[in-house]
Formats: C-alpha cells, sequence, structure tokens
C-alpha cells in the first residue's frame, strides 16, 4: 500500500482528503504543519506528498523543496487557493486549485506516482 503524506492546515480539509485518498486505496498519514511533515517524513517512508500552499511557518513548495533536498524526486501536489504564489522553479509538482473534486485529487497522486 502507497503511504501519501497529507499536509494542510486546516482541519477540515485534512479530514476529506484523507478520506478521498484512503478510499482509493492509499495509507495517509497527515500533518497541520510543516514541522509536522517533517517530523513524519523522518519517521517513515513516504511514497508521495499532497500540500496545502499558504501556511504558518513554511509555504507548501518550501517543503516540497526540502523533502526532496533529502529524497530528490518525491512525488509532490500542491492543493491551494493561491496558485500564483507557488515558486514556476519546481520541477514536476502538479498544483491543484482547491477546492478540488475527489476524483481529480486521486488522479493527480496516481499520476504523480507512475511517474515514479
Amino acid at each position: 500500500m502507497q503511504h501519501i503524506l497529507l499536509v494542510d492546515d486546516e482541519e477540515a480539509i485534512l479530514y476529506v482528503f484523507q478520506k478521498y485518498l484512503e478510499r482509493a486505496g492509499f495509507a495517509v498519514s497527515t500533518a497541520a504543519n510543516a514541522d509536522g511533515a517533517v517530523a513524519v517524513f523522518e519517521s517513515s517512508h513516504v511514497d508521495a506528498l499532497v500540500t496545502d500552499q499558504r501556511m504558518p511557518g513554511m509555504t507548501g513548495d518550501l517543503l516540497v523543496q526540502r523533502l526532496r533536498s533529502v529524497r530528490p524526486g518525491l512525488p509532490a501536489i500542491i492543493v491551494t487557493a493561491y496558485a500564483a504564489e507557488c515558486s514556476p522553479d519546481l520541477q514536476n509538482v502538479p498544483v491543484l486549485n482547491k477546492p478540488v473534486p475527489p476524483a481529480d485529487l486521486v488522479s493527480a497522486v496516481e499520476r504523480a506516482l507512475a511517474s515514479q
């Protein structure tokens, strides 16, 4: 079972996205901020990252860069209402606009994992 790390500072979004991904057959760990995400990443194998962009402490694109500095090529997706704030330097990181339909989120995760 592939393990997805889901990061968002809004509890309701974490809950809903977690349910979408679990119903699609993924194991999901959640974190409410980048520090929590780094802790999960360091303590378990993560197959892909799904993160919000705008969070306290660290933006989603910086989180992707930080985790990829440890594991280059980590599949990552940013789901945000602030797509214009995402760094254009990120490679192979799809940006989905909130609100995202469940099927679109699951499809994006499956594509990201398949490209690995």
